[in-house]
């Protein structure tokens, strides 16, 4: 998916996306969390689940700056 500048996708549609990294992993997006340091700056982060070699997902959660996917491709998925 590619988005021009400026462009907005609610939270929820992130939910459920297909995320691959520059080496290739693949991750499934579980949620998107805000968190807010002492100094009241907030940093959002999206929580994944990793799938391993045989396509599997794996047990787990890792979490990942949102600022961090800059070179992630991600697939939306349609709802339900």
């Amino acid at each position: 998916m590619k988005l021009s500048p400026n462009s907005a996708v609610p939270i929820n549609a992130l939910k459920g996306a297909l995320l691959t990294n520059a080496h290739g992993a693949e991750f499934r997006l579980v949620d998107v969390v805000a968190s807010i340091s002492v100094n009241n700056s907030i940093q959002f982060m999206v929580q994944l689940n990793e799938y391993d070699g045989e396509g599997e997902l794996m047990e787990g959660t890792v979490g990942v700056p949102l600022t961090s996917l800059n070179d992630w491709e991600i697939q939306l998925q349609p709802n339900p």
